[in-house]
């Protein structure tokens, strides 16, 4: 995720990422031919789906972080 503030997610990125994320669970402790639903594999670890809402949140302190810079290049000059 280094960097992911700065990433432009369309609809397209946004269903990879919820992929990954779901491939990086099912590699955890489970079997390649198993055959069990997302939602069992987040239920059995305890977890949710969060990897786009942790993007979501770093881009919002980013733009937080170039909006005060910005004002302070104003006051400054």
């Amino acid at each position: 995720m280094y960097g992911a503030e700065t990433w432009t997610l369309h609809k397209v990125d946004q269903k990879y990422l919820e992929s990954f994320e779901m491939w990086c669970w099912r590699r955890k402790d489970i079997s390649w031919t198993d055959h069990m639903r997302n939602n069992d594999i987040l239920h059995r670890n305890k977890a949710e789906r969060n990897f786009l809402h942790t993007i979501k949140r770093r881009k919002a302190n980013w733009i937080g972080h170039v909006l005060c810079r910005n004002c302070l290049l104003k006051h400054i000059t």
